[in-house]
């Protein structure tokens, strides 16, 4: 055929075949359009940063996305083909920052086109602050009580700081950590145990965990102060007699707890020892305690006691009135110049 005989073959009734064409067009367009469908999923979310710079805001874990696309494409993608993501790596200093959302294909989401992919939002502000290090003092918590009369005498934590990372602003606001707690219900021995640190601010991490907490448990100490203790005179020569000018004193005692009910005065005594005294005289002697075992001495009173010594040879003068007038041989001992000097005072040797 020629080509002249040809074009008149195309053009022969060109309105009613270009008609027909139009008709197939918009029947395929329509076709294809009953097949676009629109569908919306969540997506990760990943957010690239500066390791010198730390967020002091929440990072969203997902991010709404909307698929428009074939029927049987879109449905056809999962959450894990697709990723969100922004990058805020290039952040030098602290401040806010504003950064486009991109979206990265993976999986059977790679082969699917046409495929339009908008997020929601388009574009993501992060506020960014440089990351500090810092020791900040450690608090134990202990709870429960011990033993019936013990008590907590002393705790130690090793180490007594915790060092922590995070944002500048977040780590100037607090003063302690607490640690994890420990029960010492019913203890009343020492011990020491690992514990944890409390952390609950999420814009914070904990770089050093091992902690160790010792307690040291004690009986409960009360003072009582016993009154009407005997002065007991020790060691008195078998030829003197010793008269003290007071007959009891007191003694402050700090004792267990379970036995202050117990403690009673005739169980302890004020102690002044003689051995050293041998004539007659007044003497001004140091009290020494002598409290039972278990039992700490805080003090006592008085401290010194007057004692009053005399020969057991001396006969009292209202038996020496009755007698006859003595021979000059017999006066001897009246008028004994050891007994008329016998000193006023002597302190114990």
């Amino acid at each position: 055929m020629t080509p002249g005989r040809f074009f008149k073959v195309i053009t022969r009734n060109w309105a009613a075949k270009l008609f027909c064409f139009a008709i197939a067009v918009v029947v395929v367009l329509f076709n294809s359009m009953g097949k676009i469908e629109s569908r919306t999923m969540n997506i990760p979310f990943r957010l690239y940063t500066n390791s010198e710079y730390l967020t002091i805001q929440d990072i969203p874990r997902t991010i709404k996305v909307s698929l428009r696309g074939n029927k049987d494409d879109i449905y056809s993608i999962l959450s894990s083909d697709l990723t969100a993501s922004a990058d805020f790596t290039g952040v030098s200093e602290n401040g806010n920052y504003t950064r486009p959302i991109k979206i990265e294909r993976s999986g059977s989401a790679l082969y699917i086109s046409p495929l339009e992919i908008n997020t929601t939002p388009n574009q993501i502000s992060f506020a960014f602050e440089r990351k500090t290090i810092k020791r900040i003092p450690l608090e134990p918590v202990v709870i429960g009580t011990p033993a019936e009369g013990y008590e907590i005498s002393g705790t130690l934590l090793s180490p007594n700081f915790v060092t922590v990372e995070g944002p500048e602003s977040v780590l100037d606001s607090i003063s302690s950590f607490k640690t994890t707690s420990v029960d010492l219900e019913g203890h009343s021995d020492n011990f020491s145990v690992q514990v944890g640190v409390e952390n609950s601010n999420k814009f914070v991490r904990v770089l050093n965990s091992d902690v160790r907490l010792s307690l040291s448990i004690a009986k409960i100490m009360v003072v009582r102060t016993v009154q009407n203790v005997s002065i007991l005179l020790a060691r008195c020569d078998e030829n003197l007699t010793a008269v003290p000018n007071v007959q009891a004193g007191s003694i402050k005692l700090e004792v267990n707890s379970q036995r202050a009910d117990t403690i009673s005065a005739s169980s302890m005594k004020l102690v002044a020892e003689l051995d050293n005294i041998k004539e007659p005289g007044t003497y001004i002697l140091p009290l020494k305690p002598a409290v039972p075992k278990g039992m700490n001495m805080v003090g006592f009173s008085p401290d010194t006691v007057e004692i009053t010594v005399t020969s057991k040879n001396i006969t009292p003068q209202s038996e020496q009135s009755a007698e006859p007038a003595p021979t000059p041989a017999a006066t001897a001992p009246a008028a004994s110049p050891a007994n008329s000097a016998a000193p006023a005072e002597k302190p114990a040797q």
